[in-house]
């Protein structure tokens, strides 16, 4: 008896049309000590995952402090960032950055953008870019240069949808 549910099984597996959406296209390039992003990763337009960050990010003083030996050493972003459009996650922790591409208000998918530990990073300076991003829902800013008015006037501006995230805890929460 049960060789016949497995036979009607398999014929009935067998008649079905499988529809297989495209799988997410990730680029891990955490911690490859980067200076610049490769233009093979500019040039794959189907990407939705960027991970640039450290591979071990660490935000306990004073070791936030030090520089990581698993981070990337980007100064500063292509405009050709902008290009990525089916974006939805870019991480970019534990860089030099300084400021953020205009293009990257092109970025009409992103949902997740991970800033943290850029340390000359002026947040509020960001604002206008950030709040041009209609997709995102976190934005996580832990250590970057940015006082109790900036975070205000950042909370104020940006959507109140947006998670902005700026402890170690939420940051830890945000990755389960």
């Amino acid at each position: 008896m049960n060789k016949f549910f497995l036979i009607i099984l398999l014929i009935t597996l067998g008649s079905c049309r499988t529809v297989i959406n495209q799988t997410e296209v990730r680029v891990d390039l955490s911690g490859k000590h980067l200076k610049a992003i490769p233009k093979s990763v500019l040039d794959n337009k189907n990407i939705e995952f960027l991970d640039l960050g450290s591979s071990e990010i660490t935000f306990y003083p004073p070791l936030s402090a030090l520089k990581d030996p698993n981070s990337n050493h980007l100064t500063e972003l292509p405009e050709r960032i902008g290009e990525l459009s089916k974006l939805k996650t870019l991480i970019l922790n534990t860089n030099n950055l300084k400021s953020l591409p205009i293009s990257i208000t092109k970025l009409e998918r992103l949902e997740v953008l991970d800033l943290s530990i850029n340390h000359e990073l002026v947040i509020v300076n960001e604002l206008e870019k950030s709040k041009k991003l209609p997709s995102l829902k976190t934005l996580k800013i832990i250590d970057v240069k940015m006082d109790r008015d900036a975070y205000n006037t950042l909370k104020q501006a940006l959507n109140p949808d947006i998670k902005i995230i700026v402890s170690i805890e939420e940051y830890f929460e945000s990755m389960e």
